[in-house]
């Protein structure tokens, strides 16, 4: 009789981030990859004396947790007692949780495997509260972890060679923060990134649908294919990221981060599937980012043969921010951008997966509780919005039509115009703008003119915002001046301020 088994590392965040010092979250975050992957898993069944292969027992693995399958109930319970018990032995801090039901030929296999989850959700709601001997208040302490430091040596633990990660060939991989940017006169600013596929879950039920008849070891392969190529297309965008990253290293363009010893500007911190978060120096986070999803967009998953569309939010904080809170803030603007997409949602489509988008936040040291309060810091005198963002980096042309001013190539379009002086003014009254743009659309209006800056309104929108419109070329017809536009949802927002606000912590990739 066939068991299923499930296995769940719960309070990711909480244990990769538990340290200030950014190599412990690379270990913490390589931690959580090893306890769920086949290599470990037979590992530890080996000492054990248990057969396991990954051919005989992966069912798949993907979307946070990894399924597998056992011949019968006795070797379920020896193989969780011994993972259980290994886990907690080699990884203290680690909540694990695993959960066994019986196979029911009587249900086809997804049926089979939605019990399973729902049986797993029912063992997390109803846990007791997890309480760890910290200290007991005479050991020394470790500052950066917030725990007592070990006076023995640490356990005997399961050989692991995780596997070698990505960094172009030259470089070295930054293991601090200081490592990704050394420009102290210019920004003290690092940039964290989180990417995550739009609709995988409803992808994913979608994929267990068409194959619910099918026998299961053909249902098991096909699952199996589908969450290893998700695995693989992301990890290829991620490493052709890098690539383009170190292409502009090369030709000079980043000369400004002042990095030292061929240290490399960016670092990963969690690549599993479609869940994606690295951190780079500020200054190139956004590009970073849109070089991804247009990478991940040219990929095609080897089963279904269908695309991606992913969501990008990225917090861009002071070195000394807690990091934990910035990958929060990461994660929260990466939801504020699939909401957005979803927000063209109707009664005859479903819009989740028919674009990409990027949210971002500057943080400037003012610390609020939720991204809606950080946004209200954004209102006008007059009721306006100072910010645009999200962006969509692609959509669907019924989309795209939709939304001709928040789109990400019109925000970079505008600031290499202000960094290259194209739009030509000087710095400091551009930031005065930014200033008076929180007054009202007429006192910035006021501000303009009596700076002599009123063109801005023309060379800002024209061309960028709205295509210029030849029919009204030499005809004495003035062409359209904007500052503020009232973008898809009804909201009128600014056109500039995105773009000043961050003008001195951005540098465009090619």
């Amino acid at each position: 009789m066939r068991y299923l088994m499930i296995l769940e590392v719960s309070q990711k965040q909480a244990y990769i981030f538990a340290s200030t010092k950014l190599k412990d979250n690379i270990e913490n975050s390589e931690a959580i990859v090893q306890v769920t992957d086949s290599r470990y898993l037979e590992d530890v069944a080996a000492r054990a004396g248990i057969h396991f292969s990954m051919e005989d027992n992966l069912v798949y693995s993907g979307g946070g947790h990894t399924v597998l399958e056992f011949p019968s109930e006795k070797i379920a319970k020896e193989f969780a007692f011994e993972i259980s018990k290994t886990v907690r032995r080699e990884f203290p801090e680690m909540e694990l949780f695993i959960k066994t039901i019986q196979y029911s030929e009587t249900e086809d296999p997804g049926q089979n495997l939605k019990r399973l989850s729902e049986a797993l959700e029912v063992k997390k709601s109803v846990r007791a509260a997890a309480f760890h001997q910290g200290t007991f208040g005479v050991e020394r302490m470790d500052a950066t972890l917030r725990k007592a430091i070990p006076t023995v040596e640490a356990v005997d633990r399961i050989k692991w060679n995780p596997q070698s990660e990505d960094v172009p060939e030259g470089y070295s991989i930054p293991t601090q923060f200081d490592d990704l940017g050394n420009s102290k006169n210019e920004s003290s600013f690092i940039a964290v990134v989180h990417i995550d596929g739009n609709a995988m879950g409803k992808r994913v039920e979608k994929i267990r649908r068409e194959n619910q008849t099918k026998p299961w070891a053909e249902y098991k392969s096909n699952m199996r294919k589908f969450s290893e190529s998700v695995d693989k297309n992301f990890k290829e965008a991620y490493k052709e990221m890098l690539h383009r990253v170190a292409q502009n290293l090369k030709n000079g363009n980043l000369s400004a981060l002042e990095l030292q010893g061929k240290m490399f500007p960016v670092r990963k911190i969690i690549l599993a599937g479609d869940d994606v978060c690295f951190v780079t120096e500020g200054r190139i986070g956004l590009e970073a980012a849109r070089i991804f999803i247009e990478q991940l967009k040219c990929k095609k998953n080897d089963y279904d043969q269908k695309g991606y569309t992913a969501c990008a939010g990225v917090a861009i904080v002071h070195k000394k921010y807690p990091f934990y809170k910035a990958y929060e803030l990461s994660e929260i603007l990466c939801s504020n951008a699939k909401k957005y997409i979803a927000s063209f949602s109707d009664e005859q489509k479903d819009a989740s997966a028919s674009a990409c988008a990027i949210d971002w936040h500057i943080e400037f040291g003012v610390m609020l509780d939720s991204l809606a309060e950080m946004r209200k810091q954004y209102q006008t005198a007059d009721g306006k919005q100072l910010e645009l963002r999200p962006y969509l980096l692609w959509a669907e042309k019924d989309i795209w039509d939709k939304e001709k001013i928040r789109r990400y190539g019109n925000f970079r379009t505008l600031i290499k115009s202000l960094q290259s002086h194209d739009i030509a003014y000087a710095r400091g009254k551009i930031k005065e703008f930014c200033a008076a743009l929180k007054e009202g659309e007429q006192a910035a209006w006021y501000y303009m003119k009596n700076n002599l800056m009123d063109e801005l309104a023309l060379e800002g929108f024209v061309g960028i915002y709205e295509e210029v419109k030849s029919n009204r070329l030499f005809t004495g017809k003035g062409l359209d001046r904007k500052i503020f536009a009232q973008t898809a949802d009804g909201i009128d927002r600014a056109l500039f301020f995105d773009a000043i606000e961050i003008l001195d912590t951005y540098i465009n990739l090619d």
